[in-house]
């Protein structure tokens, strides 16, 4: 099994100048650096670091036999998502990947998201997800699996902090009973000051997660992921 799918698509940020391209081969060539386009946040949902960090928490699950299905709340156009999949399908799992959202922030995307995301499946030769389409108010409380071993939780809201910090706050309550032991939840956007490249987008996401795991034995691992943030909590009991 090898992990180089990380390094290409579903990628939007390329290399797609001449002159970067040139610039690249004669940097290269001559002192060893490299021009490395920004990731464009408004499509770009995840970087090379993030991915591997997907890869290899979501491999240590599988491999240990952790129970339940893996679960993402705020798929956008599934980007993540993929990742995840091609992990399960690599294991020769049984396991299945449920994506919670209301597919109506389309950024920069036209037409329908849901069938954006469909198609990137479609064309990476992966199965296609579980789709629970709506809002968590509406999806969660019914539609979430019994156990659950993985779940990403990326739901950038970019509004009022507090608004955010609750809806976060509603996404952990839901999840964290039916995460098994040692079960994994990711949580997007978890930013550490002074150790995140950049700016922190939703604060919401550390306040939440802070709070939450006050009063709890888990203990968050925040995670290198160059010009983004994450970071990880693993279920003890």
């Amino acid at each position: 099994m090898d992990n180089f799918f990380i390094a290409k698509k579903p990628f939007v940020t390329k290399e797609n100048s001449t002159i970067v391209k040139f610039l690249n081969k004669r940097l290269g060539l001559k002192f060893g650096y490299h021009i490395q386009p920004l990731p464009d946040p408004q499509r770009d949902m995840n970087n090379i670091e993030q991915r591997i960090n997907y890869f290899h928490l979501l491999d240590g699950v599988i491999t240990n036999k952790i129970a339940g299905d893996i679960v993402e709340l705020g798929s956008f156009t599934g980007q993540c998502a993929m990742i995840f999949q091609k992990v399960i399908q690599l294991h020769g799992s049984d396991k299945k990947l449920h994506l919670y959202d209301s597919f109506e922030t389309k950024f920069k995307i036209d037409g329908s998201v849901e069938e954006v995301l469909n198609s990137h499946f479609r064309e990476a030769g992966l199965d296609l997800p579980v789709i629970h389409k709506g809002y968590f108010q509406a999806t969660i409380p019914v539609q979430l699996p019994e156990k659950i071993s993985f779940v990403h939780i990326d739901c950038g809201f970019g509004g009022d902090v507090l608004m955010h910090k609750e809806l976060m706050l509603y996404c952990l309550k839901s999840v964290y009973p039916r995460m098994s032991k040692g079960a994994v939840c990711i949580l997007m956007d978890y930013y550490v000051l002074g150790v995140n490249n950049l700016s922190d987008y939703n604060p919401g996401v550390k306040l939440a997660a802070d709070e939450f795991l006050s009063g709890l034995p888990e203990k968050i691992i925040s995670l290198y992921a160059n010009q983004y943030s994450h970071a990880y909590f693993r279920k003890l009991n």
